[in-house]
């Protein structure tokens, strides 16, 4: 199993790359305590949670713990968080070390609020320990592609969503030098065009259909969060799948906010009241099996805590057949290898 991990753009001196590489390399042939050891070499599974914003809700830390608990468990062959993970203060520490108490590998993508009170992108590569903002890593029979969906460009307010011109030659290269299959993973959706979506969604999906129609099986799947919705969707051959929250729905409309916890913490966490909470976090366990011909995601399922956003009041544009509480589960047809 290639255990290399290739860096491209700014985040980490030479030095330090080398040490990180040396470090993925060790914990990829020491994966017998995970139970990595054993599995097919064209089959692997790996565990995928998004957006757990510990600094939002009581019990982030809790959140992080029991993900890392379960992938252990389950003996996964690495994980890997989509964005919006921690911001790189001080405090944060203790959210990183329950996130590194996993001995496997473990990979990270940037979010939009990663970079939030005024942090850089670079600091929060340094901070989480990335070897570049985008980058690709072993994933068995398959090729990770790690995106970083907050470059500049485009004309919209608010938080960056872009990829910009040297971000996207590099992916078609990669995609197109690949001798593996790939799994694409990103903070923002590009499936479609949306206001939070990539701005330049269109561009980035042209790159990725262009590769997987030159060479069929090129492209397996494309993994996002920032949503906090679920849905699976098909888009000119190319597999999407939204990963949800593990913590919440944001509630767009202000009127259906309210406090669930205890005023304390309502006091120590000022976003609790702005988000409709799951009450148990959620993630997925992804098995892709190249000989088997299929990629299958089982997902975790919680319930709300406190009222529902819409016996709140919610009003948003998102679709409420993906708004919930849950990670449905997908067995889906692959070709690759």
């Amino acid at each position: 199993m290639n255990s290399s991990v290739t860096s491209s753009g700014p985040g980490t001196s030479r030095r330090e790359f080398v040490r990180r590489v040396a470090l993925t390399s060790a914990a990829w042939t020491t994966l017998g305590s995970a139970g990595a050891v054993d599995a097919p070499a064209r089959r692997v599974r790996f565990g995928l949670i998004a957006d757990i914003h510990p600094d939002v809700l009581p019990d982030g830390l809790q959140r992080i713990q029991a993900f890392v608990q379960a992938m252990t468990a389950a003996r996964v062959d690495f994980v890997i968080q989509l964005g919006d993970f921690v911001w790189p203060k001080p405090s944060n520490q203790k959210f990183l070390d329950a996130w590194n108490q996993y001995s496997g590998p473990k990979f990270h993508v940037l979010g939009n609020h990663d970079m939030d009170d005024g942090y850089t992108a670079d600091q929060t590569v340094a901070f989480v320990g990335m070897p570049a903002r985008y980058y690709t890593f072993p994933a068995g029979p398959a090729l990770g592609i790690v995106l970083d969906g907050n470059e500049p460009g485009g004309t919209r307010s608010g938080y960056k969503r872009f990829l910009g011109r040297t971000q996207l030659k590099w992916l078609e290269q990669e995609l197109a030098n690949s001798t593996k299959p790939c799994l694409l993973f990103v903070h923002q959706p590009f499936d479609f065009d949306h206001d939070d979506a990539l701005e330049n969604a269109a561009e980035v999906r042209a790159v990725v259909e262009n590769a997987e129609k030159t060479r069929p099986g090129t492209v397996l799947a494309v993994f996002s969060g920032h949503f906090h919705l679920d849905y699976a969707r098909v888009v000119n051959g190319i597999r999407y799948f939204e990963i949800n929250s593990a913590a919440y729905w944001w509630l767009a409309n202000k009127e259906a906010r309210r406090e669930v916890y205890s005023p304390e913490v309502h006091q120590t966490f000022r976003w609790a009241s702005a988000v409709a909470p799951y009450r148990d976090p959620l993630w997925a366990v992804v098995t892709l099996d190249l000989d088997g011909g299929e990629l299958v995601i089982e997902g975790k399922r919680s319930d709300w805590l406190g009222p529902d956003p819409w016996t709140r009041g919610e009003i948003t544009d998102r679709p409420r057949e993906s708004l919930h509480p849950w990670i449905s589960d997908q067995r889906v047809a692959v070709k690759g290898g």
